[in-house]
């Protein structure tokens, strides 16, 4: 399966030396986003689906630098990814100078995140240029209108610019701010098969195996998240009833995937499932210890793997809460 990462990202325990010593700009903390949970729901008339999803930031993040220019530009430590109009971040960068009027930009993109996994590394990317150049700003936008740009860009980048435990319903731009009823303790382990999964194949497939049967929102998991508005999260309530719609699908087109789930599943996690459409599957444990036990048989195998906690808020690269 090739060479496998690890890391440990628990909370504000994150080092960004290497852009930290070299860069004069903003830091922004570009934090990985996880599914608990996915409904894919009716389509719309646009050509989207609604969804319902309990969107969690987690401290897994790649870091992002910006600094005044005339032009538009990126330098990114992940060669494979374009440095130009591809690249969701400098899309960001030239839409925010659309709004405002304003100059040009370097962007300096330090990845850690999994490109195609499930875990909105791009999205998070968009969202913290947005928010950096709204720190060099003279008039700055703010976070609610950030927000609304984040749209123009991808249905995950509204999350993203605030982070967080948000509901999400709609395409995922219509996001409602949750508290957990206890502290947010638990551990994640991420397992990032090397089998990137295309989100549009996989909402052709569930249409094709659902052959057009109407939809309801009336699962458990559904009705839980559903009943949250406005109020606490039940953890030991949702993690029995946890489920992502994709995941049938993605773990029967690859065994990969399927494997490393059956593999998280035999660790006792409190709960285990994927994100996005994959092709990231994580475990949640109560604590470290159980954590490391678990990602000490994932990388056994071979799995690209990362151990995370939950980050109830966005934080800038000094890690001050925004």
């Amino acid at each position: 399966m090739g060479q496998h990462t690890d890391h440990l990202y628990k909370g504000q325990d994150v080092s960004h030396q290497s852009l930290t010593d070299n860069s004069h700009g903003p830091l922004e903390l570009a934090h990985a986003k996880l599914n608990l949970g996915l409904k894919i729901l009716s389509r719309r008339q646009d050509g989207f689906h609604d969804l319902l999803s309990l969107f969690q930031s987690v401290s897994l993040h790649d870091t992002v630098c910006v600094t005044g220019a005339e032009e538009i530009s990126l330098s990114c430590s992940d060669d494979a990814l374009s440095p130009g109009p591809d690249n969701l971040a400098w899309r960001a960068a030239d839409l925010y100078r659309q709004q405002t009027g304003g100059g040009g930009c370097h962007i300096e993109l330090e990845k850690v995140i999994p490109a195609g996994a499930g875990l909105g590394g791009g999205s998070a990317d968009a969202a913290a240029v947005l928010r950096a150049l709204d720190r060099l700003a003279s008039r700055p936008l703010g976070l609610s209108r950030l927000a609304e740009l984040g749209a123009d860009l991808g249905s995950d980048v509204p999350f993203c610019v605030r982070g967080g435990t948000q509901l999400a319903e709609g395409r995922g731009e219509r996001l409602t701010p949750l508290r957990w009823g206890t502290a947010a303790t638990w551990w994640f382990v991420l397992v990032c098969p090397p089998a990137p999964v295309s989100t549009s194949w996989a909402f052709g497939e569930l249409a094709r195996h659902r052959e057009g049967r109407l939809l309801s929102d009336s699962s458990p998991y559904s009705m839980l998240i559903s009943s949250a508005r406005g109020g606490c999260l039940d953890a030991d309530k949702l993690w029995p009833v946890l489920e992502n719609d994709f995941q049938p699908l993605v773990e029967g087109i690859k065994p990969i995937v399927a494997r490393a789930s059956q593999l998280l599943a035999e660790t006792a996690p409190l709960a285990h499932s994927m994100s996005g459409s994959g092709s990231t599957v994580y475990g949640i444990y109560d604590d470290r210890t159980a954590a490391r036990r678990a990602e000490v048989i994932l990388r056994a195998a071979e799995y690209p793997v990362f151990v995370c906690t939950p980050v109830p808020e966005p934080i800038d690269g000094s890690g001050t809460p925004i």
